[in-house]
C-alpha cells in the first residue's frame, strides 16, 4: 500500500510539474525532481519492481558551483517497490558534465528502510552509493539510467544488500 501511494505522489507531482527543463534551459541553481522506475532487488531470486522520486536542492550546494567547480548537491528521496518496501533517504549528490548534453552524478546517501514483505536487508538504518548517467533531451528534460547499491555497512548480522537499476527522469 505505501508503495502504490509513492507511486501516486510521483505521478502526481510529475504532472503538476510539467515539462519544465533541465541543464540547458533551467538556471542549475534551481532544484530538480528526479523520476526513477526499474529493478529493484536485481540479481536476488525475488528481485521486485521499485518507483523513487528525488529532490535535488541545486540552489543549495555546499559549495558554489562555477566553471570547472566541484560542488556537493543536497539531495532528499523516496523509493517503493512492488513489494511494498520504503526507503526514505537524504544525502549528497555531485554533476560531472560530460560534453554539452551528457552528465555523469555519483551520489551518496543514508536513510531509513520499512522492509513491509520485500527483502530483509538486516535491519532499519541503510545506505544508499548510486551513479546515474544521463542525457539531456532538446524539450530540456534529461534522461537516463541509475545503478545504485543499498547496503547497511555492516550494522547488522544480515547484509545481503540490493542492487538496483532504473530509468531516470529529470525535471
Amino acid at each position: 500500500m505505501r508503495a502504490r501511494t509513492a507511486v501516486l505522489i510521483a505521478l502526481g507531482l510529475s504532472v503538476v510539474a510539467g515539462p519544465v527543463g533541465a541543464q540547458e534551459t533551467q538556471s542549475r541553481r534551481a532544484g530538480s525532481f528526479v523520476l526513477s522506475a526499474g529493478t529493484f532487488n536485481m540479481g536476488h531470486a525475488n528481485p521486485s519492481r521499485g518507483l523513487g522520486l528525488e529532490y535535488r536542492l541545486d540552489a543549495h550546494p555546499l559549495r558554489p558551483r562555477g566553471p570547472g567547480r566541484f560542488s556537493l548537491v543536497p539531495a532528499f528521496g523516496i523509493t517503493g517497490t512492488s513489494r511494498n518496501a520504503l526507503f526514505i533517504y537524504s544525502g549528497l549528490r555531485t554533476d560531472f558534465d560530460l560534453g554539452a548534453r551528457w552528465r555523469l552524478t555519483p551520489g551518496f546517501a543514508v536513510g531509513g528502510y520499512h522492509r513491509n514483505g520485500d527483502i530483509d536487508l538486516g535491519g532499519p538504518i541503510e545506505f544508499r552509493s548510486s551513479l546515474d548517467i544521463s542525457r539531456a533531451l532538446d524539450s530540456g528534460v534529461r534522461l537516463g539510467r541509475t545503478l545504485y547499491h543499498i547496503p547497511h555497512a555492516r550494522r547488522y548480522d544480515r547484509n545481503p544488500g540490493v542492487n538496483a537499476l532504473a530509468l531516470v527522469q529529470a525535471f
